[in-house]
């Protein structure tokens, strides 16, 4: 799995002689089991590849990395679970190979100055890692959900329960005592579950956490949790710990997610639109964008999907202009026409270390020109006379 600072650095990488490959490979149920069509497909984008590179110039630079990525692509024929990428720059000894989320788009090779990083960036936007939990008064199921792959870690004991005496004793004195008694080694069994809990978090490095218990056992639950714990709780929900599948607990799991992120992703864009309503931090629309990236303001970048506007490039600055001018209003040298700016959106918001948000359904969003920010400061207001208000 790539860590975020693992993409910033791929982000940070250029090639002067436009060699930096990247491809994608998205698996499908083929039409036939020998997988000609995968085969079909990789070669002839490879080809193409490499008929552009002769036309540059740059193709026997290209040629090696080519031939390693198509051998790769060849032997995943038939593997329709996982996708895979791989960025490779034999120029400057690059080779960076990982597993992604399957996608419905197509396998698709990119050969430019500098690695094509936004489906990889969406690949991994999806659900986050999460660990679920199954607890009763005496054991607790541990489940990790990456993706869509569920597996089940081993189980956490509390031990027999304990023993109590049958009489009652005089005036149900021991009655009270023993059900007093109960009530603390419970008590214990969810405080060594939430201090187990926690050393899994800080092994693991899980992004969320979800619990699954019976309703009555949450208040005893809920207040040994530590706050770093419930930092990251997402939900709660009711099941049978003993009796509940693996795929039970996905779809409990896959459900609240789902409707965290949406709420979240209505919460940001309403956060944003805010902001900008107060002239405070945010901005939308392409050009005012722009603009807080090349002045590094961005915290969070949100982008609609199927966002695709056309903008130019210069090659030397990387400054980005919405006006399709010929000439880099930064520093004078020619520009190149780019057909999807997102890209480079993202690309650039990954080397100033800003969070990345693919947005789908929005209509606020989708009024405001797809693409929106919000900001870490606003440049333009960071003046002794505001500062001084």
């Amino acid at each position: 799995m790539i860590t975020r600072e693992e993409v910033r650095q791929l982000a940070q990488f250029a090639s002067p002689a436009g060699c930096a490959v990247s491809f994608y490979f998205q698996p499908h149920t083929p039409q036939n089991k020998s997988h000609r069509e995968e085969t079909i497909l990789i070669k002839d984008l490879v080809r193409d590849v490499l008929r552009k590179a002769e036309r540059n110039g740059n193709h026997t630079t290209l040629r090696a990395d080519l031939e390693k990525i198509l051998q790769i692509a060849e032997g995943l024929h038939g593997n329709h679970s996982r996708g895979k990428a791989i960025f490779a720059c034999s120029e400057q000894g690059i080779w960076h190979e990982l597993d992604i989320p399957p996608r419905p788009e197509q396998s698709q090779i990119t050969v430019s100055s500098r690695f094509h990083l936004r489906p990889l960036v969406d690949a991994n936007s999806g659900l986050p890692r999460t660990c679920i939990v199954l607890v009763n008064r005496k054991k607790a199921r541990i489940f990790e959900l990456h993706e869509s792959e569920i597996t089940q870690k081993s189980d956490l004991e509390f031990g027999p329960s304990p023993h109590v005496p049958r009489s009652d004793g005089f005036q149900g004195y021991e009655a009270g005592h023993r059900e007093r008694h109960v009530e603390n080694m419970v008590m214990q069994n969810f405080k060594m579950f939430a201090e187990s809990l926690l050393m899994l978090s800080h092994r693991e490095k899980f992004d969320a956490l979800l619990i699954g218990c019976q309703d009555d056992s949450w208040p005893e639950i809920e207040p040994q949790l530590n706050t770093a714990l419930k930092q990251k709780l997402r939900g709660r929900f009711a099941i049978d710990v003993v009796s509940a599948t693996a795929e039970e607990v996905r779809q409990h799991a896959t459900r609240i997610l789902t409707e965290s992120m949406l709420t979240a992703q209505m919460e940001l864009v309403r956060e944003v639109m805010g902001e900008v309503q107060r002239n405070a931090r945010g901005a939308v629309g392409l050009r005012h964008v722009i603009h807080a990236l090349e002045l590094q303001e961005v915290q969070t970048l949100l982008l609609m999907r199927d966002f695709k506007a056309e903008a130019v490039e210069c090659p030397n600055c990387r400054h980005l202009d919405t006006r399709m001018v010929k000439s880099c209003a930064v520093c004078g040298h020619d520009t190149q026409g780019l057909k999807d700016v997102a890209s480079a959106l993202v690309d650039m918001a990954l080397r100033n270390g800003a969070e990345i948000r693919f947005i789908d359904g929005e209509p606020d969003l989708e009024k405001a020109g797809h693409v929106a920010a919000l900001l870490r400061f606003r440049a333009d207001q960071n003046t002794a006379g505001k500062m001084a208000v």
